[in-house]
């Protein structure tokens, strides 16, 4: 039989299975890089997500007490406007009752 490229068939088995055995290093070499930068990658994630939720509690709580504030604003708010429209219709009476007097 022919001899390829020169070789005997043992050493082309040979040549190919170490290309093989390369191509699967590399292969593996660059599988565990890129899982090992994914690994990363996701922990800075954790990271910021962390971060992100440590805001949020911040910010709801800054949220809850400006809701309280409006809360007590507009109570103070209601009770002032009550107190106005008492004073209005006493007023109110008052002009009624020195015009009818203002009369006699």
């Amino acid at each position: 039989m022919h001899r390829p490229f020169g070789f005997d068939w043992g050493e082309l088995v040979s040549i190919v299975t170490l290309i093989g055995v390369v191509m699967t290093y590399v292969k593996t070499s660059i599988t565990n890089a890129a899982h090992d930068s994914n690994k990363a990658e996701f922990d800075r994630l954790g990271d910021s997500i962390a971060q992100l939720n440590q805001t949020m509690i911040k910010v709801n709580m800054v949220l809850d007490s400006l809701k309280a504030d409006r809360e007590s604003a507009n109570r103070r708010l209601d009770k002032i406007e009550a107190t106005t429209d008492r004073h209005d219709i006493q007023l109110a009476r008052i002009e009624e009752h020195v015009m009818t007097n203002g009369d006699k």
